[in-house]
């Protein structure tokens, strides 16, 4: 592994934290501004209906200056211990649907970039998710919820409207889970 040999906080907010570490590289050189971003991580959600729907927003992103397709997600709260408190809250602000415990699992566990972030990021399948309230979005989001089919799902993926890499890895592997497609080796 890399020695960090010395670091400075160059950034420090209650949603994100840079900093810059001087790091030494097994039998290289020294790197002298090596930036981590930290954050307290993400949740996603795949949410499915009882007649088998994937709910999915269409929001602005203006880090890359457009409208996306995707399934609900958000960051953790710090007073969240728990990713799924997390998961139930972001659901039903951003769409005003909920779910009962005994239909939710988790997906999976990602890393956003092991590169250059601690991020760490939820994934979970929800089945049967049911319109129970109203959204409940920050004042800066505005989030049109879609429902659409496993096939149209897949189109869109494949089409690249639905182009996030960590939102397309929790698509195949809900579709996989729910037995919608299947792997062979």
């Amino acid at each position: 592994p890399w020695t960090t040999l010395s670091f400075r906080q160059i950034l420090d907010t209650p949603y994100l934290k840079i900093r810059c570490e001087q790091v030494a590289v097994p039998n290289g050189p020294i790197i002298p501004d090596y930036y981590i971003i930290e954050n307290r991580g993400w949740v996603g959600i795949v949410p499915v209906t009882e007649d088998g729907h994937f709910l999915i927003n269409k929001q602005y992103k203006h880090g890359i200056g457009c409208e996306v397709l995707e399934f609900p997600a958000g960051g953790i709260d710090a007073h969240e211990d728990d990713p799924l408190i997390t998961a139930r809250r972001e659901l039903m602000e951003e769409t005003g649907y909920s779910f009962d415990d005994n239909q939710v699992e988790l997906l999976a566990h990602m890393h956003a970039n092991p590169t250059g972030a601690k991020t760490r990021i939820w994934w979970y399948l929800v089945r049967n998710v049911c319109k129970t309230g109203n959204q409940k979005v920050d004042p800066v989001e505005v989030i049109e919820n879609l429902l659409i089919t496993p096939k149209e799902l897949l189109q869109l993926i494949h089409e690249g409207s639905f182009a996030g890499q960590g939102q397309i890895a929790a698509a195949y592997l809900a579709l996989e889970r729910l037995g919608l497609i299947t792997t062979t080796f």
